[in-house]
């Protein structure tokens, strides 16, 4: 299966004014003091994942950020682990007919001040760096992505300099057929079949990532 890098869309005809895609501000305070308590850290995410979304407060609220109009496909503020976007429910029924396996997305609605419209935080469980293929992983230097490295395993990794970026993960084959992927230290990752339905069904507000200092592969195993 064929996997796109997916990032956020910045509007054309305001680039110039915000230097910034749609942002939806979580305003919910239960919902800010519990990711502070279970999901401030990666190794606090691990350590809660197993319950994490289920004990997760509901009847979120937020707002619209600068923007006067809601798209399918939004950033958001604070940042939170494992979340990816804000979306329209027009993403929530795509995923719905495609079938795509409720162990790889977890979606917690969220209203916005001004707007009747439902949209959805969305959730992509991490996959743990405990999973790579590291001999297989590359990994570039973040001052300078011509300078790239490649590691024996985990611990050979972690005990080296902290200035290289993941450019290609490799999993093993178990994930071939997920259709969402969200590697930890990486991007995330849609599949070709999800991405084909998004351009039909005309969802504003992503971009797939063709190139630049963000762009990341994915291979398996």
């Amino acid at each position: 299966m064929k996997y796109y890098q997916i990032s956020y869309t910045l509007d054309e005809k305001t680039r110039d004014r915000y230097e910034m895609p749609h942002t939806i501000s979580i305003e919910s305070e239960s919902f800010l003091r519990y990711i502070t308590d279970k999901n401030k850290t990666i190794s606090m995410y691990f350590e809660n994942r197993e319950n994490l979304y289920e004990d997760m407060p509901d009847n979120l609220f937020g707002k619209l950020l600068t923007r006067k109009s809601v798209i399918d496909f939004m950033d958001f503020t604070p940042s939170c682990l494992s979340l990816i976007a804000v979306v329209s429910n027009k993403l929530k029924r795509i995923f719905e007919q495609l079938n795509v396996s409720k162990n790889e997305y977890v979606f917690k609605r969220i209203s916005i001040k001004g707007h009747t419209e439902d949209h959805y935080l969305l959730f992509i469980p991490i996959i743990p760096d405990t999973e790579f293929i590291y001999p297989q992983c590359i990994f570039a230097d973040m001052f300078d992505d011509k300078i790239i490295k490649q590691f024996n395993n985990r611990v050979d990794y972690y005990n080296n300099s902290n200035d290289y970026c993941l450019k290609k993960v490799v999993l093993g084959n178990r994930y071939k057929d997920y259709d969402l992927l969200y590697p930890q230290g990486g991007g995330f990752f849609f599949s070709e079949r999800i991405v084909d339905a998004m351009r039909q069904e005309n969802v504003i507000g992503y971009d797939v990532i063709k190139g630049g200092c963000f762009y990341e592969e994915i291979d398996f195993a």
